[in-house]
């Protein structure tokens, strides 16, 4: 039978509008409608060929500009544009539209999506109705459910560019709450938290996965698994999507049909199955697309008509995408769409030469789905820097033993213990058998060397790993040629073994390695056979793969600058199977979160304060403390940034100062105390803010300047000034957002920077 392929190629052409107009604005968005309106007018009659693609593609495209434009001719309120620009301080009116958590790389920050309804100033106010990131820090804010509405002292920023979020609202206070959500928010907060009071019957790390796998909420989970679900591939699990969507509404489906009820009842209850899901999920990207193509099946259940999941996907993305078009720049609904276009044209086909073979038709499709939904997310990932799991496919294999049973029985437990607590409980003691099992993959799979390649990413990137992976499976479907591919795949993956086994470690004449970890510091330097390990950044996944890369088993010294998120969030990431003989660190002053994190991961391990003089000597290396000064400073900008440990190392010769993040107030410290700031190696201050001090960027005078900065983040960094001021003076200036991991290394008096990039 041949594939229809209109429905899909009008979806295309909406999702690529859409993209268009979200970056380009509404000048694009008019010229793109009118384009598309001509080229439809002049395909009029052409039904076959190229030409009705064409124009089909176009139709979609003429959709998708015209619904966006209006969105962001919205979304572009010339006041609220001003009072952005301004970073205005006033009173916002919020209502919540997902329920606030925190973030991920920094766990003091709670975060939002909302609709801001009014910005009041001492001068002006503006109302509308715009989609904005609600930024803010307290506990507090995590008692607040969607669909709540708030008032709150603010701060209104310019969001990034390319999605429907009109600005960021920095919240400068606790919320005050306004009325009470509506029913389908109150009954999902009501789900959610009786949920969580039943999981503590449940020990951990089992109590945190539950609710995950149920409805996706993660709050409970250990910040070391979350890590190592998104190591092995299996973040799919606790991200509520098409799977959990597909298997409660099947499951319900086959009690109906159990109970012989006729097709009316059966689209009735797997309809209210799919709402319910919905409603206590959230509307996440890959919820909203898994829903869609239920309502279609349904639909074409009722109407007695067979299933077609090519047009039902494709019918999903159009109505998604024009209904929301911020979901066209997502990149959870990209990766939901092409998981879901893996499965649908590649797993099912690979199948078929395996049941020939005698497979089984499950088993058979448990090799391929995972199998075919790697291939499919793959160029995504690398477009999106997220690195790609080796260990995603036989990890995914053998998890689909328990997968459904363990999603079914964790769902039953949200569902009981919103009725009853005792038996969500009973509920929960059941899933948590399984559980354990995902647990012992997601562990294990992230510890294999090399678990998680890291390659550049970008859109280059991306696209170039889509073009090799389409001419490999299109090699593949040459009979002459198969055997003779998978050959070389086959001896590709096999030569990899050893590569990730025995492949890493520092090259010689290593200095100092500052790693990728986002929007954060973690640098790392020799001593002997071990490392010193300076600020640990903010993702424990992240700095592990960098101290795997360099093939380091012990930390002579672990220095933590300050007790900011963003230099200590990941120690779990150091700490775990590996040795740590001492911890370095400046009192917690007013960093108390990640003061307290780091004295519940350091154990046993010591905990010294720094000593402006003290000196630490391991092989080579020799570390002087510059910083903070005996009487921390007080009352600056930022206490914690200007009071930070600061370190002048010495590596066989090569020096490097490590700086934390000191401002203004503590590098003029460290110049009035006549430190010994000239180096061949400089970690610039702040990840590069702008508050920098001419005098010590030039006192310092580096040959090398290293940026630990994450891509597209909300602070601005790095400024352009002061890497201007060091690349006058002659400085080679790197930066993690884009160089990846930096390796400085000497030899032969020569430096020489190595970079993923």
């Amino acid at each position: 039978m041949r594939r229809d392929w209109r429905l899909p190629l009008v979806a295309a052409g909406v999702w690529a509008a859409a993209l268009a107009v979200l970056y380009g604005g509404t000048v694009v968005g008019l010229a793109t409608t009118t384009i598309c309106i001509v080229l439809v007018a002049l395909r009029l009659g052409n039904e076959h060929g190229a030409a009705a693609a064409a124009a089909t593609v176009a139709f979609g495209a003429m959709l998708g500009a015209g619904v966006t434009t209006a969105h962001v001719a919205a979304r572009d309120h010339p006041g609220l544009a001003a009072l952005a620009s301004a970073e205005a301080h006033g009173n916002a009116e919020l209502v919540l539209h997902t329920v606030p958590k925190q973030s991920t790389r920094r766990p003091d920050m709670v975060t939002a999506t909302a609709r801001l309804r009014s910005f009041e100033t001492d001068d002006v106010t503006v109302e509308g109705n715009w989609q904005v990131l609600l930024v803010a820090s307290g506990g507090e804010w995590l008692e607040v459910d969607a669909g709540q509405r708030v008032t709150v002292p603010a701060v209104v920023r310019e969001a990034e560019p390319g999605r429907l979020t009109a600005a960021v609202v920095s919240a400068r206070g606790p919320p005050a709450l306004e009325g009470e959500p509506a029913l389908q928010h109150r009954f999902a907060a009501h789900v959610r938290d009786r949920l969580a009071e039943a999981v503590e019957a449940v020990p951990q790390p089992e109590a945190g996965l539950i609710p995950a796998l149920a409805v996706g909420d993660t709050s409970l989970m250990d910040p070391e698994l979350a890590a190592d679900f998104r190591t092995t591939g299996l973040v799919h699990l606790v991200v509520v999507s098409g799977y959990h969507l597909s298997l409660m509404v099947g499951a319900v489906l086959a009690v109906a049909v159990a109970c012989r009820a006729g097709p009316r009842v059966r689209v009735l209850a797997g309809a209210v199955a799919a709402v319910a899901i919905v409603v206590v999920a959230g509307p996440q990207p890959s919820v909203l697309r898994a829903a869609v193509m239920a309502g279609v099946t349904l639909v074409a259940l009722a109407a007695g008509r067979p299933r077609a999941a090519m047009p039902a996907l494709a019918t999903a993305v159009l109505l998604v995408v024009l209904v929301d078009p911020d979901m066209a720049a997502q990149a959870g609904f990209a990766l939901s769409v092409a998981a879901c276009v893996g499965l649908l044209l590649l797993a099912f086909r690979w199948a078929r030469p395996l049941e020939h073979r005698g497979w089984p038709q499950g088993v058979a499709l448990a090799v391929t789905i995972p199998l075919a939904t790697q291939v499919a997310v793959t160029p995504l990932l690398v477009g999106l820097g997220s690195g790609v799991s080796l260990v995603s496919v036989p990890v995914n294999l053998l998890a689909a033993l328990v997968a459904a049973p363990v999603v079914v029985l964790s769902v039953g437990a949200a569902a009981a213990a919103a009725v009853w607590v005792p038996a969500g409980e009973f509920g929960a003691h059941l899933a948590a058998l399984p559980a354990r099992w995902l647990i012992w993959l997601a562990r294990t799979g992230a510890d294999v060397p090399g678990a998680l390649l890291p390659v550049p990413g970008g859109v280059w990137w991306g696209l170039g790993s889509a073009v090799v992976l389409a001419l490999v499976i299109g090699l593949l479907q040459v009979r002459r040629l198969r055997r003779a591919v998978l050959a070389v795949l086959l001896a590709a993956g096999l030569g990899s073994v050893p590569a990730c086994l025995f492949g890493g470690g520092a090259p010689s004449g290593w200095v100092v390695t500052m790693c990728d970890v986002g929007q954060g510091d973690a640098l790392v330097l020799p001593a002997g056979d071990a490392a010193v390990v300076v600020d640990v950044g903010p993702d424990p996944a992240l700095i592990d793969a960098c101290l795997d890369a360099l093939g380091v088993d012990r930390v002579a010294l672990l220095v933590l600058s300050h007790f900011h998120i963003d230099h200590t969030a990941g120690i779990g990431g150091v700490m775990e199977g590996r040795e740590v003989d001492a911890i370095l660190a400046p009192p917690p002053g007013e960093a108390r979160y990640g003061f307290e994190l780091v004295e519940e991961r350091a154990g046993a391990v010591p905990l010294l304060e720094a000593v402006p003089g003290e000196v630490f000597a391991f092989g080579e290396t020799r570390l002087e403390v510059l910083g903070p000064p005996a009487d921390p400073l007080s009352g600056t900008r930022s206490d914690p940034n200007n009071n930070s440990v600061a370190v002048r190392a010495e590596v066989a010769g090569t020096s490097v100062l490590l700086s934390g993040d000191v401002e203004l107030e503590g590098q003029r410290a460290l110049l009035d105390r006549a430190a010994a700031l000239d180096v061949d190696v400089l970690k610039v201050p702040h990840h590069g803010s702008s508050f920098q001090v001419r005098e010590f960027l030039e006192a310092s005078n580096p040959a090398v300047a290293l940026v630990g900065v994450g891509a597209g983040n909300e602070y601005g960094h790095p400024d352009p000034g002061p890497l201007g001021i060091l690349e006058a003076r002659g400085a080679l200036v790197f930066r993690t957002d884009e160089d990846g991991r930096i390796t400085v290394s000497q030899n032969g008096g020569r430096f020489e920077v190595r970079t993923e990039a």
